[in-house]
C-alpha cells in the first residue's frame, strides 16, 4: 500500500483517462488483479519458504558456531550461547512453523523436518563436545546445562588430560564426519527449497498465462500500462534502492547488514554476512598466531615483553621464572631435530600443567621457557621448587625413543633482597647459577 501511496506523479490526466476507460478496464482489472494476487502469493510463499529454510540453516549454524568457539578457547560463555539458542531462540523450530503455515508446503515441509532430525542428531556430537570442554576447564558440574549432565564420557576419554579433553571436543567438531552431518542438513533444506520452488513455479506459470491473454487487452490501455511502470518503479525502489543504500550505510560503518529486500538482495546480505564472519574469525586466528609459538602453542617471546612489561609498570608482586632445557643441544645433534621438538613439546606440556591457568607460560627461545607467575612472594618459594622438581622428575624417566632430560631454573622475585638492574637480569643470574651448579634445579635470586 506504501507503493501506491507515492504515485505523486498521477495527475488530472489519469483520472480522466480512467473515467473513459473504467467500463473496458473493469473486467480485465478485476481478472488481471486476481492473478496477480496469485502470482504476489506465490512470491511472498517462495519468500518465506526460503526465510524460514535459511533461518533453520542459520540456527544450525549458530549452534556450531558456539560450540567450536566453546572448544577452541575453553570459554563456557559460548556453551551458555549455545543453549540460548536451541532452548529459548529456537530459530530452527519457529522456521519449521513457519513453513507449516505456508499452503501446499507439505513436501517442503518434510525435507525441512528431515534437516531439523539431521541438527538434533548432529546435537548428541555437540553435546559430547562441550561436556569434554566443560570436564576441561573443571567447571562447577552443579551448573553445567541439563543436556550436558546426562552426558557420559567414554573410559577412556573421562581419563583424559584436561588438554587432551580439550584438543578432543575441538577434533570432534572438525571432524570429516561432523562436517558430512554438517552437508546433510544443508542438503535437506535445499531440497526444501527446491521442492516448493516446484510448487511456486507452476503457480507462477499458470498466472502468466492467464497475464499473457489480459496483456493484449490492457495493451489498448496505454495509461493504465504507465501506471502500472510506475508502480512496478515504486517497488523497485522500495525493495532494491532503499535496501542498497542501507547497505552502503552499513559497510561504511564495518557492520553486517540488515537482510531486506528482494530476494536477490537478501542473498547478497547473507554472503556479506558470512564472510564478515568469516573474516573476523580469520583476524582472530593471525592475532592468535602472531602471539604464540607455533610449535609449542605457547605466548612467543613479543608477548612475554609486553606482558612482563605491563607486570612491571603497574608494579605487581609476581615471580619471573627462567628454564632453560639441560644439554638441549647436544640431544639435536645425537637425536635428530624431531626428537627435540619432541622435547620442547613434552617441557611446555609439562610447564602448562605445572602452573595455574592465570601464570604466563611462554616459550622466549630455542630451548628457553619463561613463566609468570602472578600473585607471587618471596615465602611462597617453596611451591615453585616443588613444581620444578615434580617435572624434573618426569622429565628423568626416558620413553621410547626419548631421551631424559632435566631443566635448569632460576627465579626472581618483585619482592626480592638486594635487586639488580631488572627482574630479568637477576633471574637469569639465578638461572646461570644452576647450570654452573650441577644443572637439573631451580636458584633464587639472590643467589649464595
Amino acid at each position: 500500500m506504501a507503493g501506491k501511496i507515492r504515485i505523486r506523479s498521477v495527475s488530472n490526466w489519469n483520472i480522466v483517462t480512467t473515467v473513459i476507460l473504467a467500463v473496458l478496464c473493469v473486467s480485465i482489472s478485476v481478472f488481471g488483479f486476481t492473478q496477480y494476487s496469485v502470482l504476489r502469493s506465490a512470491m511472498q510463499d517462495y519468500i518465506s519458504c526460503e526465510n524460514a529454510a535459511h533461518e533453520l540453516q542459520n540456527g544450525s549454524d549458530i549452534l556450531t558456531k558456539q560450540v567450536r568457539l566453546a572448544a577452541g578457547t575453553g570459554d563456557s560463555k559460548y556453551i551458555d550461547a549455545y543453549f540460548q539458542e536451541a532452548n529459548i531462540t529456537k530459530s530452527r523450530e519457529k522456521a519449521l512453523e513457519d513453513l507449516s503455515a505456508l499452503e501446499n508446503s507439505s513436501e517442503a515441509v518434510e525435507e525441512l523436518k528431515k534437516a531439523m532430525e539431521a541438527s538434533v542428531d548432529l546435537m548428541q556430537t555437540e553435546f559430547y563436545s562441550m561436556r569434554l570442554v566443560e570436564e576441561s576447564i573443571e567447571s562447577d558440574p552443579s551448573a553445567w546445562p541439563q543436556e550436558l549432565q546426562t552426558v557420559e564420557l567414554s573410559e577412556n576419554d573421562a581419563s583424559l588430560s584436561s588438554s587432551d579433553k580439550l584438543n578432543k571436543a575441538q577434533q570432534m567438531v572438525i571432524s570429516l564426519e561432523y562436517e558430512e552431518a554438517k552437508d546433510l542438513i544443508s542438503g535437506d533444506v535445499n531440497a526444501a527449497i527446491d521442492s516448493l520452488t516446484q510448487i511456486i513455479n507452476n503457480r507462477q506459470n499458470h498466472a502468466a498465462n492467464v497475464f499473457t491473454k489480459v496483456f493484449v487487452l490492457i495493451i489498448i490501455c496505454v495509461l493504465v500500462f504507465s501506471a502500472m511502470m510506475l508502480l512496478v518503479c515504486l517497488l523497485m525502489r522500495y525493495w532494491i534502492v532503499r535496501p542498497l543504500m542501507t547497505y552502503n550505510t552499513a559497510i561504511q560503518r564495518d557492520v553486517p547488514l540488515v537482510v531486506r529486500g528482494a530476494n536477490e538482495l537478501q542473498v547478497l546480505a547473507q554472503t556479506y554476512n558470512r564472510l564478515y564472519e568469516e573474516n573476523e574469525e580469520r583476524q582472530k586466528l593471525i592475532q592468535h598466531q602472531a602471539e604464540h609459538d607455533p610449535l609449542t602453542d605457547l605466548l612467543n617471546r613479543g608477548s612475554f615483553d609486553r606482558i612482563l612489561n605491563l607486570y612491571e609498570q603497574e608494579q605487581n608482586s609476581f615471580a619471573l621464572i627462567l628454564v632453560d632445557v639441560d644439554t638441549f643441544k647436544s640431544v639435536n645433534d645425537t637425536y635428530g631435530h624431531a626428537v627435540g621438538d619432541v622435547i620442547l613439546k613434552k617441557v611446555a606440556r609439562l610447564l602448562t600443567t605445572a602452573f595455574r591457568n592465570i601464570d604466563y607460560i611462554c616459550r622466549i627461545g630455542g630451548d628457553e621457557f619463561a613463566v609468570i607467575m602472578v600473585d607471587m612472594t618471596t615465602d611462597l618459594s617453596y611451591t615453585i621448587t616443588d613444581k620444578i622438581q615434580e617435572i624434573n622428575r618426569q622429565l628423568s624417566v626416558p620413553e621410547s625413543g626419548i631421551p631424559a632430560v632435566s631443566l635448569s631454573v632460576g627465579v626472581a622475585f618483585t619482592d626480592r633482597e638486594k635487586p639488580g638492574k631488572s627482574l630479568f637480569t637477576d633471574a637469569d643470574k639465578a638461572l646461570y647459577y644452576t647450570k654452573y651448579h650441577g644443572k637439573d634445579g631451580c636458584s633464587f635470586y639472590p643467589v649464595d
